[in-house]
Order: C-alpha cells, then structure tokens, then sequence
C-alpha cells in the first residue's frame, strides 16, 4: 500500500475522532517524509569537486587551492620535490612510514611566484623560522636517488642551506631536497602498475596498447581521487566500534568529490571534470601512512587501516580508499584545449562518462545496500583495456626498500 493510500484508509476510519485524526495525520505525514528523502533524497545531488589538494614536497603538507592546472604527471607543482637521506650509500627516499621521518607531515611548503622569481617557501612547528629557496638562483647539482621501491632517477639537489634547515626541522642527519629537472626532457618516468590490483593500464581509440603515461615523483599514477561519501561511511564504521573518526588527511587525495553512493568511485572508468577527461584506473592501496594522525604524529591502534581491512579488503591484500586517475592523452598530449580548458576548480561539476562493468558489478553486490537511490547515470562501458604490464607489485617495491 502506498503512503497516499495509507494515509487515506487511516483518515476516513478515524475521522469521526478529530484528535485521533490530528495524530495519524502528524504520524503518517513524518513517515512519508523519511520515506521519500530514504528512497529519493540524493536523486538531484550532482557530483561535484569539493576540494583540490597540491603537494608540492612528496609527502610533506598538503596545500588546498580553488584552481589547478592540469598536466600529463599531475597538477602543477603537485610533487616535484622530495627529501632523500642516504642508507648504505644510496640515496633513498624519505617516506613518513618509518616513524623517524614522521615530521615530513608537518613541514608546509608554499610555492610563490612574484616579479623576482620563484620561491619554495617551508615553515614547520619543529623549527624555529621560516625557510625560503630562491629556486631560479639556487646553486645546485645533481643526485641520482629513488623515488619509490628501487626506482632511481637523475634529479636537482638543491644545496646545502635548504638540506640544513629540512634536518632540523625532522630532527634527521643530512637529508637533502630533491626535484624534477626543470625545462628538461630527461625525466622519463611512468606510472607504477600495482600488480595485486590486476587493473590493467587504460587505452583509447587514439592510443595503442603501448600508450605510456608520465609521472610525477607521486607512488602511482598522476591524481587520486577520493568521496566525502567514503570517508563518511569509513567513519560511522569507526564510531560504531567506539574508534576515533579521522580526516581526509589521511589519504592524501587530489581531487575530493561528493555526490556519489559510498564506494562508488571503485565502478568508475573514465569521468569529465571542467573540460578535462581522465581514465578511472587503479584503486588506490592504502598503507600505514594513514594510521598517523596528522597533528599529533602518534600512530594508535593501527586505524583506520584494521577496519579498512575488515570490508575494503581485497585479493592480495589490498585494502582500498580512493581511485587513481590518469588524464585522456592524446599521444603525449592530454585530451583537451590550451592550459585555460585543462585548469579545473572546486565546484566543478564531475561528470561519469563511462563505467566499468566489473568493478561495478562487485561494488553493487558489496555496497549497494548503501546506496539511497540513483544520484549517477549507469552507462555502458567499453572493453577496450589490455592486461596488466608486469611489474613489481606494490609490497615487492615496499620491500626492497632500505628503510626498515
């Protein structure tokens, strides 16, 4: 029976009685309300881009803006620097997943542009003023270090001034600040298959099976993408076992939307957002970067990684939040027109122009029941993706690291 005729049946029984009437009338009123915002509440919710994260220095603090530019290995700026440290003779990445280098989270690194150049500025709670690097005068020389497992690369050292400071800001001996050769075509590296995903590299119709995708010093892919939907639900998950919540901070994303079903985001396959095109590829596994709370630095309890792995985990282990994304090249150029239709912006509208068939069919039979009715359009997708290049998992690269 609907809530219309319900609330017919129960007026006309009860209408000699004007005040049990009043009250049926206030009880069934109050339920067709719930109903309805239950069943068709996010019908008209649009996904949009709520908030946009740069990154300067791999691993250090985020920096929100209400713009970006969009690039073949990333947002501007997002990324080119990192901080090395040498272990065994080798210069190897620092990475907050060993407890020493922790404070990386905390150091914010400003990038400013002005009449006299380009300045990296850095400010961190753990040292006493500001730092500032004039990078187009900075005397510096070249390194080669990893940037994730055993990949190695040529990159910029920027002297000894910096180095100083970055030491005393983490508290560690002679780490160094690192970066993308500027203006320079030497910088060859491509995103990183994670084999225990078994998500195979996208392509196009204007792209062959060979097509490479650039990137950045990031771990994987050019941008992740995470939902305010996901986090929600993570954390009603972790309150109802009396755990703390925890902030989008933790995941370190790009690009935050909301207007999608918890979880959803594993079904997408290629999306439109301003005037830019991106593959949906790779889910993002998540490791114990996100058990450290970003204020304190104390890691307790291993959350919200133990209960990630209680229903996000997948084969191999795997335990997911997020999707990375790779822009819609078109050879070594992105889909797209001049740098004005690749800048995206927060309230941007994020469109869905292809799903995934199986990816949506294993988010429907483990999430759908958390879905409030339809907020996105369900279109069919392509088959065109090959298989998965073979490269080093995720867990060999970790492994073969040398900081244990």
């Amino acid at each position: 029976m609907g809530i219309i005729n319900l609330w017919e049946t129960l007026l006309h029984t009860y209408i000699d009685n004007p005040v049990v009437t009043s009250a049926v009338i206030a009880v069934v009123t109050t339920i067709g309300v719930i109903a309805y915002d239950v069943l068709y509440g996010n019908t008209i919710k649009k996904p949009t881009v709520r908030e946009l994260n740069i990154y300067p220095i791999k691993s250090c603090s985020e920096i929100p803006v209400d713009n970006a530019a969009v690039t073949p290995i990333g947002f501007r700026n997002d990324r080119i620097f990192q901080v090395v440290s040498k272990v065994n003779g080798k210069w190897c990445y620092c990475t907050p997943r060993e407890k020493r280098f922790a404070k990386l989270f905390q150091i914010t690194p400003i990038l400013v542009v002005d009449r006299e150049g380009i300045k990296l500025k850095l400010s961190s709670p753990h040292r006493k003023g500001n730092f500032t690097l004039e990078l187009e005068d900075a005397i510096t020389s070249r390194l080669v270090a990893t940037v994730i497992g055993d990949e190695e690369f040529t990159l910029v050292d920027y002297g000894d001034a910096v180095a100083k400071w970055l030491g005393e800001a983490m508290d560690v001996d002679n780490p160094r600040l690192v970066g993308i050769p500027p203006g320079e075509g030497g910088f060859r590296r491509q995103v990183v298959v994670n084999a225990d995903q078994g998500e195979a590299l996208p392509t196009s119709s204007s792209s062959s099976s060979s097509q490479k995708y650039p990137l950045s010093l990031a771990d994987e892919a050019p941008f992740l993408l995470t939902t305010r939907e996901s986090l929600s639900d993570l954390n009603l998950r972790l309150k109802t076992s009396g755990k703390n919540a925890v902030d989008m901070r933790r995941f370190r994303p790009n690009i935050v939307i909301d207007g999608l079903h918890p979880w959803e985001e594993d079904s997408l396959k290629r999306v439109r957002i301003g005037g830019v095109e991106f593959h949906a590829w790779q889910r993002c596994g998540r490791c114990t970067m996100t058990t450290i709370d970003r204020d304190t630095l104390l890691r307790k309890g291993g959350e919200p990684l133990k209960t990630l792995g209680e229903f996000r985990e997948r084969q191999n282990g795997q335990r997911n939040f997020g999707m990375h994304l790779i822009p819609v090249l078109d050879g070594d150029k992105m889909k797209g027109g001049g740098d004005g239709a690749n800048n995206i912006k927060v309230g941007d509208d994020f469109e869905i122009l292809e799903f995934d068939d199986e990816r949506q069919a294993e988010w429907k039979r483990l999430f759908g029941g958390l879905a409030r009715g339809p907020t996105v359009r369900d279109l069919k997708p392509s088959a065109d993706d090959t298989s998965a290049t073979k490269k080093k998992t995720w867990g060999e690269a970790m492994r073969e690291c040398p900081f244990k």
